[in-house]
């Protein structure tokens, strides 16, 4: 078996080599900092597993699993790796039918719980994740949106402005103004205030 670890952060990817795969002589593990590296390396030789950072300097672990999903090459796990709890995030993960999503801080019993688990062809999602995006009417609003509208939440929520929002996502302003605009419809609101302090009390900030 081949595992991928996909980071830009050296002690995170240490950590999990040495929590799983250290006294492992049956799983090859391959570290990497940047998403073009890793689908380098999976187009040359196909990963099983890969644990990708959701947030790396140069683009974000959903780059990797759309890069690798457009290959007419075997599809892999993906285990997202998370700084912090983000509902909008979470949502995207579990849409795109993503195998694990742990948060950076997890014990050594956790990750080797979920990676166990997911090993055995089950999900691993943190249960206060789960509660957040089960719980509450007002998360309802989020099912009317598109996946680019809650990246563009999810951005929102950070406090940016509209020329932030598009540098992030790779979209011209115009566009990101476009989007929130259609947020506020969706939504019923009128104001990009009233977007926010929705967008921070779903995200439970």
């Amino acid at each position: 078996m081949k595992v991928l670890i996909v980071d830009d952060q050296p002690l995170i990817r240490k950590g999990i080599f040495q929590v799983l795969f250290s006294e492992r002589d049956d799983q090859q593990c391959i570290e990497v900092m940047t998403i073009d590296e890793a689908l380098e390396i999976h187009k040359e030789d196909p990963a099983d597993i890969i644990f990708v950072g959701l947030h790396l300097h140069d683009r974000s672990g959903f780059d990797l699993i759309d890069g690798i999903r457009s290959m007419n090459e075997k599809v892999p796990k993906f285990i997202l790796m998370a700084s912090s709890i983000n509902i909008f995030e979470f949502r995207r993960a579990k849409d795109l039918n993503v195998e694990g999503y742990i948060l950076r801080e997890t014990d050594e019993e956790d990750l080797k719980y979920a990676y166990n688990l997911i090993l055995r062809g089950e999900k691993y999602y943190p249960p206060q994740l789960v509660e957040k995006a089960l719980n509450g009417k007002e998360r309802e609003g989020m099912c009317l949106l598109t996946e680019r509208e809650m990246d563009v939440l999810a951005e929102l929520s950070k406090g940016l402005t509209n020329s932030q929002i598009g540098n992030n996502l790779y979209i011209s302003e115009g566009t990101a103004k476009k989007h929130i605009s259609n947020i506020l419809t969706k939504l019923n609101m009128s104001s990009r205030m009233e977007v926010l302090m929705y967008a921070n009390k779903i995200s439970g900030r």
